[in-house]
């Protein structure tokens, strides 16, 4: 009987494929990504994402630098392994957000949520109703 397994997926398969799972890990919109990229539109994003764009090594960098992981984590299998925990947290007037952070730095005044030392998330700590742990680690999908 011949191999069933799916084909590997190519390096910008797998960056694609990244993008839109980091953004959905991070419950970002396509245009939060991209201003996050500093972007003022979201068509690289949604590009990317659906595979009609060639990734630069300038794309990559971008990417990895708005979801605070390296280059090389983004063409990995799990981009965001190494510790990282699902959150959801609830600020006063807001909906529950979930994020990915490997570190929680609850302050007098602020509240900051940090992956691989790059903040993700900041709120007054006087707003935050609560923080729940989601995962002890972020999901693979």
């Amino acid at each position: 009987m011949p191999d069933q397994s799916p084909e590997p997926l190519t390096a910008v398969e797998r960056v694609a494929a990244n993008v839109k799972l980091l953004r959905a890990r991070r419950g970002w919109t396509q245009n939060q990504l991209a201003a996050e990229m500093g972007q003022k539109f979201s068509q690289v994003v949604a590009t990317t994402e659906g595979g009609k764009r060639r990734i630069t090594v300038d794309d990559l960098v971008d990417f990895a630098k708005a979801f605070g992981v390296t280059p090389e984590q983004m063409m990995s299998d799990d981009p965001d392994a190494g510790g990282a925990q699902l959150y959801e947290v609830t600020v006063d007037g807001g909906h529950p957000q979930s994020l990915v952070a490997d570190t929680v730095d609850p302050g007098e005044t602020w509240t900051s949520f940090y992956l691989r030392e790059t903040r993700v998330f900041l709120a007054p700590t006087a707003r935050i109703l609560g923080i729940r742990l989601i995962t002890e680690e972020a999901p693979d999908a």
